[in-house]
């Protein structure tokens, strides 16, 4: 018996798949090398952005010392105040009583100390409370003056330091 070679033909889903598999590898490795130019980007923006900052390493480090501990200690009063002055008013809710008078920040002391940080070369302030207390005896409004900057480095100063209330 003689038999006759014909020539493989690829199949259709054999081809398919190829494809298939070629256009996913593509999309991983353009995917990874998105990913690795973000980073490089990344990298790049905060190295800079140090560089060109008026900030030295040192102080940098102090500051944030500085707001780590004014946090702390801002959550500890804070919460110590709260305690009080819920305290007494659950006492003369329960005794049909006046509260005693307490000493709270009015709304606009918030505000002001709630602002955007900015900095500011001539002026050594750490926070926007410590510029909110120096600034206080001086006038009353702790707003933008010349000179004022936003800079990058320094946005550890605006972050949330208390996230919610289940935290304090």
């Amino acid at each position: 018996m003689v038999f006759f070679e014909q020539p493989c033909a690829p199949l259709p889903c054999q081809s398919t798949w190829w494809l298939l598999s070629k256009n996913l590898t593509l999309l991983q490795v353009t995917g990874w090398i998105l990913i690795a130019v973000v980073i490089v980007v990344f990298l790049i923006c905060t190295s800079v952005s140090r560089c060109l900052s008026p900030v030295s390493f040192l102080r940098l480090k102090f500051w944030k010392i500085y707001v780590e501990q004014e946090q702390e200690i801002l959550k500890a009063q804070a919460t110590e105040h709260a305690t009080e002055l819920a305290r007494e008013n659950i006492k003369c809710f329960f005794e049909c009583s006046h509260p005693k008078e307490y000493n709270i920040p009015s709304i606009k002391d918030w505000q002001q100390i709630s602002s955007l940080y900015t900095f500011n070369p001539k002026e050594q302030y750490y926070s926007t409370l410590h510029k909110y207390v120096n600034r206080k005896e001086k006038t009353q409004s702790i707003g933008s003056s010349e000179g004022d900057a936003v800079v990058p480095v320094l946005s550890f100063v605006d972050s949330p330091g208390i996230k919610s209330t289940t935290d304090l």
